[in-house]
């Protein structure tokens, strides 16, 4: 018997958080910190950080203290992981705050790349660890609908703007089926104005070929 598909709802979210800190990753790569241009990749950096700063807080609100209620022993373990987190996250504004008020720019650029690599090599193990071990134990104590509750808390709590903007970066790493099965929700439990500012989403965000395969109605 095939197995039951249980609701993974760090999927989408984590695909979008990727894929912004790996368009991050390649402009820092490529950029000459010695110019005054730089300051434009700094404020994409630092407005990445804020969003990840913010994921944070609502994983730990909204699923980690309901799922603490029934394993409290990992606990411990995940806020380590959070605090490790924010001290990354903390060295690289650092480094930023040294690229702004510093002399020695190209310095300053070299110690922000490789922070900034600490910070996604982390965040890639991290993330991988709540889909593949987390996710185990948050399906063992809730139920679809329950992890589908906690969903929407966490998206009633984000400001609009930045709702959208996050959905872009989803809508830049997802697969086309997943694109169809979260449009599809959509569709079906928000208001129709919300649908179609999805649907213009996906058509701004993928290639001709892509937007076609997916047969928005």
């Amino acid at each position: 018997m095939k197995p039951e598909k249980r609701y993974n709802f760090f999927n989408n979210i984590h695909k979008g958080l990727r894929t912004m800190l790996f368009s991050i990753q390649m402009k820092v790569q490529q950029t000459d910190f010695s110019q005054p241009s730089a300051a434009d990749v700094i404020s994409e950096l630092e407005l990445a950080l804020t969003y990840y700063d913010e994921h944070a807080a609502h994983e730990d609100e909204y699923i980690l203290a309901p799922l603490f209620e029934h394993e409290p022993a990992l606990k411990e373990e995940m806020e380590k992981e959070h605090v490790t987190d924010h001290q990354l996250a903390e060295n690289l504004r650092g480094f930023i705050s040294d690229w702004k008020t510093g002399t020695d720019k190209e310095l300053a650029g070299r110690k922000l790349f490789y922070a900034l690599n600490d910070f996604i090599a982390f965040n890639l193990y991290h993330m991988n660890k709540e889909e593949q071990q987390l996710l185990e134990v948050l399906w063992k104590h809730f139920t679809d609908a329950e992890m589908l509750e906690m969903e929407h808390r966490i998206v009633a709590a984000i400001k609009p703007e930045v709702l959208m903007e996050e959905s872009r970066w989803m809508m830049r790493g997802l697969s086309n089926p997943e694109i169809a099965e979260w449009l599809g929700a959509v569709k079906q439990g928000a208001p129709e104005f919300v649908y179609q500012t999805y649907k213009q989403m996906a058509a701004e965000e993928l290639s001709d070929e892509r937007y076609k395969a997916l047969a928005l109605a």
